[in-house]
């Protein structure tokens, strides 16, 4: 790979990074704050309906894991070789779908936990911010997308695509 090309995809992970740590230390801060209650609108607690809290923790448990498989099954299923500047849109769309699906999902935790001091909510919280340590921007994700896919991705892939054929008939 050719010097601007390297820097090309370093600029573009930098630049993914920077939507990274900014949401991660935004949530982080909003979190320490509703947790140690110096926000003045988050004072009291309010209780949540139970019917409401499980629905909001079956959301989560079904956002959590489709938005990483949505992710790794379009990066896997996107066409190789692409070129640069279309590898380096595609991996900003689809990461940032990934990121923001689950900030907005530890948002809204974030938020609930404020309104009724139930555990549950934080604890989630806790786990969707360790999920982010591994959702982190990947310059060799990003250059997999601009190399010839190999033998046995081909395979898999010609698999996939007569399953999914398959069933839809």
């Amino acid at each position: 790979m050719s010097h601007p090309e390297k820097d090309k995809i370093n600029a573009t992970i930098r630049h993914l990074f920077v939507h990274y740590f900014s949401a991660i230390t935004f949530l982080i801060l909003l979190a320490l704050l509703i947790l140690f209650r110096l926000l003045p609108f988050w004072q009291e607690s309010l209780p949540v309906n139970v019917t409401l809290e499980r629905y909001l923790i079956m959301v989560t448990l079904i956002a959590i894991p489709a938005s990483l498989k949505w992710f790794a099954h379009r990066l896997k299923k996107s066409d190789r070789p692409m070129l640069m500047e279309d590898a380096r849109n595609q991996y900003r769309r689809i990461y940032y779908v990934r990121h923001y699906t689950l900030a907005m999902v530890t948002l809204f935790h974030i938020c609930l936990y404020g309104i009724s001091r139930n555990t549950n909510f934080f604890w989630f919280t806790v786990v969707l911010l360790i999920i982010f340590l591994f959702c982190r921007p990947s310059p060799v994700e990003l250059e997999s997308l601009m190399e010839e896919p190999s033998k046995k991705d081909d395979r898999e892939k010609e698999t996939q695509d007569s399953d999914d054929t398959s069933i839809g008939e």
